[in-house]
Formats: structure tokens, C-alpha cells, sequence
């Protein structure tokens, strides 16, 4: 009688000898890379109330690029102190955050090994048996015949190219497939008298993408494609503020924005997005009134009303819109003493998407210099022309010019 033990010892010596030669098979023909992804723009044009589905606006010229990896990847963060963070931006349009980039990990090659040792271990049970054991062992059983994907490339998955921001708390991560989502288009049939109704042609990639219903408070929006990251604010209040502003003062109103209801206590900060002019609360009547002397031509406010809410003046956004036209000034030196003259190069360009542009139409153009006091110490006109790429001129400036940052204004 053979003890048992002697044949299992025997089983496994086979097996080993078949894994050994299996060894020499040629392994999968696997091959990954990180995703490289396209390029594109993330917007938020407006401040959501906490009963409003938010969402946010993404712009890219070639989704069907991200098909393969399903899309582009949204994280939302939430921002613990939001009147200290938007304290410390130097400029609300382009968030610096401490974003690093993440290794790819093991999943996949574990994929790869898992799926090598599949392979192996097939073709060593394969030559464990005869081929006539094996035909009639697949006869009564079919469903033990060899797959024909066996050797089929392993599926990889396209973990994310950016690790977590630190210190802000992740509220909602998931993958939205942007090359199928709908384009933004206008309502359907939209008809404006007098007026062009094709006013939005519709393009593929130019789409909002939902995140639902928030609590109050200040959010960071993070989208990825493969390589490729960009960043947006996104706010969330049941405060209003209204405001009014003048040469020296900036009064804001805060109310509910269902109710109308007074919401006193809010705090209030005004900015010129550089940095902080002035700061205040809201009184019993949710008034601030914030004096400054000189105030900067382009401010807005920000604030947290008592229920957590951030809210940002409506103006804020404009700056954000790509769908119009941008006049840009340089000068050629960066330091000016009394009576330099001062070469100014102005060009235009009127923006159809977040990556096109044209040239602004011909067309006069005032410039304006200020000094620092606000008085005009030069009145130049120019010609604006789009085959040369807009306009130059000159100005000189006054021997008792004052010292400081002077002002250039164009009309």
C-alpha cells in the first residue's frame, strides 16, 4: 500500500518541474505609461446657494482623448478657515496650492504578476496532462477549455498624477466622462427679436459638470487629465452681499438670498485682489461701511456670514469670462525717472474660446497716465491696428514727476 503523503510529494515535484519550464514561456505582452491627457479650463462663474445643484465650467479642445481613461477626474475639497485662505491668495484666479505629484503605486504591477502567474500556471497544468486526457476531460466539461484571451494584454487602471492637497478635507472625488457629457448650448428655441439667437455655438468639450447641493462655505475644485491639473474656487452661501462703492468708500448690504432677510454679523472683507484695504462686520442692520482713502479703480468684496457661508461680490467673476475682448499694455522698462520718456506697445485680442483668440477690429484709442495723486500728466491717441498687432506710442514724463506707481488707463 502507497501512503498518501508519498503521492502528494510526487504531485508537487511534477508541478514544480512544469512551473519551471513554464517559466521559459514568453511572458505578456504588456506595456503601460501614465496618460498624458489634454490641456483645458476650469471655471466657476458664480456663487451657489446651499438648495442649488453647484457645478463648475471645464473647457478642452480634444476630449475624445480622455475616452480611453474615462474622462477627467474631479476632486472637491473643502476649505476649513476661508477668510485666512483667500487672505493669504495673492490673486483668486490662480489659487496656489501645495500640489505634488503621486507615483503610480502597485496595482498595476500586481495586475501584471497576477495575471503572468495566470498564464504559467495554465500552461503548466497543460502539460501536466496528455493531450488526449485533456481533449476528453474539455468533451464532458467545455468550460475548462483554454480561454482565448488568455494571453489578452492585462487592463491597467489610470490611477491620478496628484496626490491629495494637504489640510483641505475631501468632500467628493469621482471621473467624469467629458467626451460624452453634453455641450453647453442655449435653452432650444430660444428666440431673440432684433438680435442673432446663435449667440452660444455649441462645442464639443465646453461643458458644466455637476456637483450637486453643498453645505455653506469655500471649495476647491481640482481637475486632472493624465498630466494636466487646474484649480477654482467655488462658493457656496445663502448670503447676499450687495454693494456700493465710491471714490473712498465701499458700503455693502448683506442679506438672505431667498428671504431677503437682514443677516447681521457677517464679516466682510474689501480687496483689491492683492491684498487686504479693509475689513469689517455687519451691524444689526447688515451694513459695513469701509473707508479708504484712493481706493484702487477694480475691488471687490469677499466674505463668511454666522452660518458658515462664503460668499464674493459679483464682479469677481468678471475677470473669469474668456468670452470677450482683452487689451493688454507693456512698457519698455520697468523703472522711470522724471523726465524719461516712456514707450508704451498695446495689443488686443478678442477670445472665442479658452484657447483662441483673434486680433480686436481697427479702431482709435485713447491712453491716460495718472500718477500716484491721481492727476493726468499725459493724454495720448493712437491707432489701433490688427495687421500690425495693435498700437505704440510715447509719452514723456513732467521733470517734477512725483516718485510711485503711475496708472495707465485706455479707452
Amino acid at each position: 500500500m502507497h501512503h498518501p503523503l508519498k503521492w502528494l510529494a510526487l504531485l508537487a515535484l511534477a508541478l514544480a518541474a512544469h512551473a519551471m519550464a513554464a517559466d521559459q514561456e514568453p511572458p505578456l505582452e504588456n506595456y503601460h505609461s501614465p496618460a498624458v491627457g489634454e490641456s483645458f479650463f476650469l471655471l466657476s462663474d458664480a456663487t451657489f446657494g446651499s438648495a442649488q445643484p453647484a457645478q463648475v465650467r471645464l473647457e478642452m479642445n480634444a476630449p475624445e482623448r480622455l475616452a480611453q481613461v474615462g474622462g477627467v477626474d474631479l476632486v472637491l475639497y473643502r476649505v476649513p478657515e476661508p477668510l485666512a485662505f483667500l487672505q493669504k491668495q495673492r490673486n483668486l484666479h490662480r489659487v496656489v496650492v501645495d500640489n505634488k505629484p503621486a507615483g503610480e503605486g502597485l496595482a498595476n504591477t500586481l495586475t501584471h504578476l497576477w495575471d503572468s502567474w495566470v498564464v504559467k500556471a495554465r500552461i503548466a497544468w497543460q502539460k501536466l496532462f496528455s493531450g488526449d486526457a485533456r481533449r476528453a476531460v474539455t468533451e464532458q466539461a467545455p468550460a475548462l477549455k483554454t480561454p482565448t484571451t488568455l494571453r489578452r494584454p492585462s487592463t491597467f487602471e489610470e490611477p491620478l498624477q496628484f496626490k491629495p492637497l494637504p489640510g483641505l478635507p475631501v468632500v467628493q472625488r469621482f471621473r467624469y466622462p467629458l467626451h460624452l457629457a453634453k455641450s453647453i448650448a442655449p435653452p432650444k428655441d430660444l428666440k431673440l427679436e432684433g438680435s442673432s439667437s446663435e449667440f452660444i455655438r455649441p462645442t464639443q468639450g465646453n461643458v458644466f459638470i455637476p456637483l450637486g447641493e453643498l453645505k455653506p462655505g469655500l471649495y476647491l475644485v481640482e481637475a486632472i487629465a493624465g498630466q494636466h491639473r487646474a484649480t477654482t474656487l467655488l462658493f457656496v452661501s445663502d448670503t447676499l452681499a450687495l454693494t456700493k462703492v465710491s471714490g473712498a468708500q465701499m458700503l455693502v448690504w448683506s442679506a438672505h438670498r431667498t428671504t431677503g432677510q437682514v443677516v447681521a454679523g457677517t464679516q466682510v472683507v474689501w480687496t483689491d485682489g492683492v491684498g487686504v484695504l479693509k475689513s469689517g462686520t455687519a451691524d444689526a442692520q447688515g451694513l459695513v461701511r469701509l473707508e479708504r482713502p484712493a481706493a484702487p479703480e477694480q475691488t471687490y468684496v469677499f466674505g463668511q456670514d454666522p452660518a458658515g457661508g462664503v460668499f464674493i461680490s459679483e464682479n469677481f467673476y468678471y475677470d473669469s469670462e474668456i468670452y470677450n475682448a482683452k487689451v493688454y499694455a507693456t512698457t519698455d522698462r520697468p523703472l522711470y525717472r522724471p523726465g524719461d520718456e516712456v514707450k508704451v506697445k498695446v495689443t488686443g485680442r478678442e477670445f472665442k474660446s479658452a484657447r483662441e483668440s483673434v486680433a480686436l477690429a481697427d479702431g482709435d484709442m485713447t491712453l491716460v497716465a495718472r500718477d500716484p495723486a491721481g492727476q493726468v500728466v499725459a493724454t495720448q491717441s493712437m491707432k489701433f491696428a490688427a495687421a500690425t498687432g495693435g498700437a505704440d506710442t510715447a509719452f514723456r514724463l513732467p521733470d517734477n514727476a512725483a516718485a510711485g506707481g503711475y496708472e495707465l488707463l485706455m479707452t
